[in-house]
């Protein structure tokens, strides 16, 4: 078992280390050329420092002083350059790590784009991005610490151990002595630390919600007027209780450790001196020898102790790098790419569950949406709405079932495959703190900007850029953070309809991104909105059914259910679910 964690762990080097090499890799080996030429100064130094030793013995004796003070001058010059070269290494390496990181987090990143997105409903997968983004933080820290211990302190000491070797076999001993309690610290404070992350992710999240509730924009200003401050502020504070109680019972086990193996490595210490006194009392060894070794010693006990203590770091970031490399090998959901056009949709007996839901919330949905058709969805809260536009974007896949885009089974299309003709709006839309013309054209970032189609998409979303708000008009900055305008509810709607409007589709789904507006304005511009999708297909989901008139077609739907179809007009004469709740509603809504 430890064989292959041993591997394992030897891996996710190789893999960070293959990351770096790929983005800038003639920086990367100059990096850790510059770092050994550092170790193997320092180790140097010893040697010269024994020259220098052994000219002033014999200027003692012979009253010669001008090879001493030679020798003392290179010494001293030599420590002088090995000392900047140490202090250039050290911004080198300082550099590779933050390169790391970010070439890391691009990864992630990525990778989140391409893993299935029902995955991210899933509180276990949750637990794994919180850990993984963790671990794109640690990286650059986690491959400094190794990559200058393989490349600074392994030269400097397989040096110091030939020079031993070299003055007698012996006195290596002690070396092995003062390493193997270092060894022993990495094994054990590995398991440690790797249970406590696995502990403390879904605390974490917890702390962070309950921390964002409390001082987050988005939420103080409620949190302060219903009088929630104290509540939420209770549950972090018992989160953050929790999670410091897990850190503290490793980090009691953790000290006991460290005394144990300090205690080890005071025992190689006094090993080493009790060595040196012998071997210079029975001549193996002469002053100037015992001198430069001596003053030796203290600087490689003072680097065991930071690699004891840089490998003990190591040991507590690996879980955090671990599960951010677990993530990029999650399975990603393949598929082929499809012509971006107009489908047919067709949904064969589908059934949807959520993960680790027990309950399905679609149930045996069957229906053709044809290509240029206008579909509304409607239901009270909780009837599945939201959930069907999901499968019916080739986000979510059916649990039974089969979604098809004309011929082609949603199963075996690439996520977003032939999905990139389709724009949506939805409820719980975005408020991009950039400028009105970033917020409008976030989904063609890669190309230019179109001003034309930009104009267009404001005007379809009826957007009054003279409106005092928009101070600097399409520059302007929606938000006060960065010296911007705050906008109201209504505006931010129509900008997130522009952004709908300014993507290239060939179907639109409007989820509900009307609830700020009143029923009058809210049915004005599902009326806009339907001249403006002429031939092509476009979904509207609301629980306004004054709205729902503009359809073709409106799909009633009930506890996950599709219990009625229909025109407008077809369902009130039915006097179901849908005539029920228009009458509850008609009151808010003028006459056609």
């Amino acid at each position: 078992m430890s064989k292959i964690k041993a591997q394992k762990s030897k891996n996710r080097v190789l893999q960070l280390f293959s990351l770096l090499m790929k983005n800038r890799r003639l920086s990367t080996l100059f990096t850790l050329g510059m770092c050994g030429s550092v170790g193997l100064a320092t180790a140097g130094n010893t040697l010269f420092t024994q020259k220098f030793f052994e000219s002033v013995n014999a200027a003692s004796t012979t009253g010669e002083v001008s090879k001493a003070v030679s020798w003392g001058l290179f010494v001293g010059l030599f420590m002088a350059f090995t000392l900047i070269l140490n202090g250039i290494s050290d911004v080198l390496m300082e550099n590779m790590g933050l390169s790391l990181s970010g070439f890391l987090g691009i990864e992630i990143n990525k990778k989140a784009a391409k893993v299935d997105p029902i995955c991210f409903e899933n509180s276990e997968m949750l637990n794994t991005i919180n850990k993984a983004y963790e671990g794109v933080e640690r990286s650059g820290r986690f491959m400094t610490i190794l990559l200058t211990n393989f490349t600074f302190y392994m030269p400097y000491f397989l040096f110091f151990l030939v020079y031993l070797f070299l003055i007698h076999p012996m006195l290596c001993l002690g070396i092995v002595f003062v390493i193997i309690p270092t060894l022993i610290g990495i094994k054990v404070r590995g398991d440690y630390y790797s249970t406590l992350e696995d502990t403390v992710a879904p605390i974490r999240r917890e702390m962070t919600y309950y921390e964002k509730c409390l001082v987050d924009k988005e939420y103080t200003k409620e949190t302060r007027l219903l009088g929630a401050v104290w509540f939420f502020r209770a549950l972090y504070e018992t989160s953050t209780l929790l999670f410091k109680k897990e850190q503290w019972k490793i980090s009691v086990k953790s000290q006991f450790l460290e005394l144990g193996l300090r205690s080890l490595t005071l025992m190689a210490y006094v090993f080493i001196l009790c060595q040196l006194y012998y071997y210079m009392s029975i001549h193996v060894i002469n002053i100037a020898i015992f001198a430069a070794v001596f003053t030796s010693v203290d600087r490689m006990f003072a680097y065991m102790d930071y690699i004891g203590y840089s490998l003990g770091e190591v040991a507590y970031i690996y879980s955090a790098v671990d599960n951010t490399l677990k993530f990029l090998e999650l399975p990603e959901r393949g598929g082929i790419e499809i012509p971006e056009e107009d489908y047919d949709i067709h949904l064969k007996a589908v059934c949807f569950s959520f993960p680790n839901s027990a309950e399905n919330a679609l149930k045996d949905i069957n229906l053709t949406i044809k290509k240029g058709e206008t579909i509304a969805i409607v239901g009270e809260n909780g009837a599945g709405k939201s959930t069907l536009v999901k499968l019916l974007m080739n986000l979510y896949l059916p649990t039974e079932g089969a979604v098809f885009f004309g011929e082609h089974n949603t199963a075996d299309i690439k996520p977003g495959g032939g999905a990139n003709a389709i724009s949506a709006v939805f409820q719980n839309y975005q408020r991009y703190k950039m400028r009105v013309s970033d917020n409008i054209s976030i989904s063609h970032t890669q190309e230019a900007l179109n001003p034309a189609k930009l104009e267009a998409a404001i005007q379809k979303a009826d957007l009054t850029m003279a409106h005092r708000s928009f101070t600097k008009g399409i520059d302007t900055m929606l938000s006060r953070e960065f010296e911007g305008v705050e906008l109201s509810g209504g505006q931010w709607q129509r900008i997130a309809l522009g952004r709908g409007f300014y993507k290239n589709h060939n179907m639109i789904v409007l989820d509900e991104p009307t609830a700020a507006i009143d029923p009058v304005e809210e049915t004005r511009i599902y009326k806009k909105f339907a001249e403006l999708s002429q031939d092509k297909t476009a979904v509207i989901v609301t629980h306004r059914l004054g709205s729902a008139k503009i359809a073709d077609r409106i799909i009633v739907m009930d506890k996950g259910r599709i219990t009625d179809v229909g025109t407008h007009d077809e369902l009130i004469s039915k006097e179901g679910l849908y005539s029920e709740m228009y009458s509850a509603q008609a009151q808010w809504y003028v006459a056609g």
